[in-house]
């Protein structure tokens, strides 16, 4: 379906006159979560990548985020040399989410004249409150769908509770909606949301950082020497991660050899209890768990292929990470993947807990040739420039924001 990507923005006209003024757009991209994060969160991850190449481009970007750690911290702190607004808030079930929502509303009206546009990341309640307030002050307002948290039990569900679809209102009242994947923007429309409101694009990769060739990593695993296949996961140790039937799938593919070898990125609730069926399955020489990394480029570039075994997501940033990275993926059939592995060319795709098809994916793996798999990952890469290249990204952004023009007759893909 055919979709502008430049819309027209109520106050659009008012930035343009700024423009013309000398004053640079200012921006304030409003998230429901940690920020910064330590080892991920691809919600804040974003945030955090696009706020620093925007602000590099003249946009004056400010982040809002829930006081989550109660530590005497300033409310307006800076990160990246960005301002960072945290909104206080008592903890106390409900009461305290109420409170922090009406914080956020008084913010957004006594500061309006602060802001051209407005960024909701993760369409939850903060989402919501920046939708009505957005209305209300005359403030266009983008609202991201990360996926998972919308479509199951969120806003997207068929069986969206009460709180979920209040929220859906108040979502529709927003100048554009952002769906990282296809099966995204299929569900947005599904849910009454306006044709000309659904802006799909993927997020972004900051590809110069996943560098393919130069000098040793900072980072060497040592143990890796003389290994002849390397694979990786990234991400959090989490049921809807999958990492269980990861793990079953290797030994079931791997066990007894010495020349293969598992990274594990990451930490979570399930560590423990990963950590005990990896003895159970007897492939502790294979398995390196290595805790969270923010330079994870630095271990990717010592894998041969990643693998994303995940039971719902909405786009993963690991997945664009590791094509970023040429490695080609292994991968289950769930929103995001689907867009970008293409079975046989770019990696592999089984169905969701499909123990049997995983394995089989991971022998077919197994039996192709080294020129093969570095044949696919450069594949891979390909096709996440193609799609997911920060500076396009970016310049897709400002377009919707109305900073700069679209150009004429373009359309985006649905």
């Amino acid at each position: 379906m055919p979709v502008e990507p430049s819309l027209d923005l109520a106050g659009s006209d008012a930035i343009a006159l700024l423009r013309r003024a000398g004053r640079p757009p200012s921006l304030l991209m409003v998230l429901e979560g940690v920020y910064p994060t330590d080892g991920g969160g691809g919600a804040e991850t974003q945030v955090r990548t696009l706020s620093r190449y925007l602000a590099a481009q003249g946009v004056q970007v400010t982040v809002c985020a829930p006081m989550v750690h109660f530590d005497d911290a300033p409310s307006d702190t800076v990160v990246d040399g960005l301002p960072v607004i945290r909104i206080h808030y008592p903890r106390v079930p409900v009461l305290g989410a109420l409170l922090m929502l009406a914080k956020l509303a008084w913010m957004l009206w006594r500061r309006r004249g602060e802001f051209d546009v407005l960024h909701a990341h993760i369409a939850g309640n903060m989402a919501a409150v920046a939708c009505v307030m957005g209305r209300l002050t005359g403030k266009p307002v983008l609202v991201k769908l990360t996926g998972m948290t919308e479509m199951v039990g969120g806003m997207l569900d068929p069986r969206a509770p009460l709180a979920a679809r209040l929220r859906r209102a108040a979502m529709r009242q927003a100048t554009a909606v952002h769906a990282i994947s296809s099966r995204i923007a299929r569900a947005l429309l599904h849910s009454g949301f306006a044709a000309q409101q659904v802006q799909q694009f993927p997020n972004a990769v900051d590809l110069p950082r996943f560098r393919l060739a130069g000098p040793a990593p900072a980072h060497r695993i040592d143990a890796l020497a003389g290994v002849r296949l390397v694979g990786v996961y990234a991400g959090r140790f989490m049921p809807e991660k999958g990492v269980e039937l990861l793990l079953r799938g290797w030994a079931a593919c791997f066990a007894g050899r010495a020349d293969v070898a598992l990274l594990l990125l990451g930490q979570g609730p399930q560590e423990a209890e990963l950590r005990a069926l990896v003895q159970e399955l007897g492939i502790v020489t294979q398995v390196k768990f290595l805790g969270p990394r923010d330079e994870v480029e630095q271990y990717l570039v010592q894998a041969h292929f990643g693998l994303l075994t995940s039971r719902a997501e909405g786009l993963s940033n690991t997945l664009l990470e590791y094509m970023a990275s040429a490695l080609p993926v292994v991968g289950s059939i769930v929103s995001g993947n689907e867009d970008f592995i293409v079975h046989g060319e770019t990696g592999w795709l089984f169905p969701v807990d499909d123990l049997p098809a995983f394995t089989a994916c991971l022998r077919e793996l197994a039996e192709t040739s080294p020129e093969r798999l570095a044949a696919m990952g450069q594949a891979a890469r390909q096709r996440v420039a193609e799609r997911a290249a920060l500076p396009a990204v970016a310049q897709r952004l400002l377009q919707i924001y109305g900073f700069v023009d679209a150009p004429a007759g373009a359309a985006a893909r649905t």
